[in-house]
């Protein structure tokens, strides 16, 4: 990428003043100026790219490696996207195997849209959106029309609080449930958020990044660990 850009700026700029005889050549100051102004224009475009960066974990159950989940992330100016992708194989009295995809994209710190798809043993069980609208957001359960969230902007979902840690009584929305939920510290570290359902997650952090995540169902609790 680097050097497609620097050949990018040769042509551009260099080239075009050598055939015009507008380079400096006998100016020893003057190639000094053209390089600095080059490799400024670099350090623009390197700038400009985006910041792309893959994390991952393991889902574990009883302290054994049942699944992985991979977050990539993507950011260009003022526009972050996720995309989250989780696959776990359990077993209680027959097999399960659970895989979800979730996507976010946010611009300038507002929720633009989001979606989360989850199949069991191959069957959709939850496909949903979010997208915001003029009035607020408007969201979509399983390809019906659904309730507005008469909110200007949505600042974090769950989705971000891998990305982030979270402040104490913040508020971030949950695509799945397609709601607010409270964010409570527990400790240093440590946020609590208790789902709709009765279930709740613990998030911890290291060093502003979320490297666990216990969840607790009402059949089962398991971690989520950075690999």
């Amino acid at each position: 990428m680097i050097p497609a850009l620097i050949i990018w700026l040769f042509k551009k700029y260099i080239r075009p003043a050598l055939q015009n005889k507008t380079f400096p050549t006998f100016n020893i100051f003057g190639p000094l100026k053209w390089a600095a102004m080059v490799v400024a224009l670099l350090c623009l475009a390197v700038g400009a790219l985006a910041q792309e960066q893959t994390v991952k974990y393991n889902v574990l159950h009883s302290g054994k490696v049942v699944g992985h989940m991979n977050l990539y992330q993507k950011r260009q100016g003022d526009e972050l996207y996720l995309k989250m992708i989780s696959e776990v194989k359990m077993r209680f009295i027959f097999s399960i195997k659970v895989e979800i995809q979730e996507e976010s994209t946010f611009n300038n710190g507002k929720l633009i849209s989001s979606q989360v798809c989850r199949n069991v043993n191959g069957s959709e069980k939850c496909n949903r959106q979010t997208k915001a609208v003029a009035s607020g957001y408007q969201t979509t359960a399983e390809g019906k029309c659904g309730k507005t969230v008469d909110q200007k902007q949505i600042a974090a979902n769950l989705m971000l609080l891998y990305c982030h840690e979270p402040a104490d009584q913040a508020q971030v929305y949950s695509d799945n449930f397609q709601q607010f939920l409270q964010v409570k510290q527990v400790s240093p570290h440590v946020y609590r958020i208790d789902l709709p359902d009765g279930n709740y997650n613990f998030y911890s952090y290291t060093n502003g990044v979320c490297s666990k995540v216990d969840i607790h169902h009402s059949l089962y609790t398991i971690q989520i660990q950075l690999a």
